[in-house]
């Protein structure tokens, strides 16, 4: 499997071809604001691929200058979107994918699953379930922390196994609400608060 940085051109194909399918319009960013993100350097899409063509992408932002860890030497990272073109979903790629996510740079990386004590129905109780034992599976570790993102409660992981220090998850945490804030441009706070 061959990993590497998207173009603004490959971006652009994917968002359309995958993304728009991939996830429900209210989580979709629209294409200008990731492109604007990725024209100011702190914003990438990697990708996944073989001979055959893409068989994933990961949404990174770089959240490491605004918690001022860069000189301890803690990059953190933001998982904005994950996902592996249905083909090949279920065949490993995406283990291989999210474990190769730890070399890019960052010291760790957050991200986020819909939390299951919200779930709506026992189908969505489902999905969440089986995105979480998949993220477990790769070596993920749920923080214990959970946010209400516009009216959406999400649990919050990183991709490391990294002590949790009072200090550190608070940087995490400051990381996390500094990249919805930055993708979307918004100086409010008003649609994202901690739960616990």
């Amino acid at each position: 499997m061959d990993y590497k940085i998207a173009s603004l051109e490959e971006i652009e194909k994917i968002y359309y071809e995958h993304m728009t399918k991939d996830f429900p319009p209210a989580e979709l960013k629209p294409l200008n604001a990731i492109l604007n993100s990725v024209k100011k350097g702190w914003y990438k899409m990697y990708l996944a691929s073989d001979e055959d063509g893409v068989k994933g992408y990961a949404c990174v932002a770089d959240c490491t200058n605004h918690t001022n860890t860069e000189d301890e030497g803690e990059k953190i990272g933001f998982l904005d979107y994950f996902a592996i073109v249905k083909p090949y979903r279920g065949t490993g790629v995406g283990t291989e994918f999210l474990t190769k996510l730890k070399t890019l740079g960052f010291d760790c990386i957050l991200l986020e699953t819909e939390s299951i004590e919200s779930a709506a129905n026992d189908e969505e109780d489902f999905i969440r379930r089986r995105r979480i034992a998949f993220y477990k599976r790769s070596g993920c570790v749920d923080t214990g922390c959970m946010y209400n993102v516009f009216g959406v409660e999400y649990n919050v992981f990183i991709n490391n196994d990294i002590e949790l220090t009072e200090g550190f998850l608070a940087k995490l945490l400051s990381a996390y609400e500094y990249a919805y804030a930055a993708i979307l441009r918004r100086d409010d706070k008003d649609y994202i608060f901690r739960v616990k």
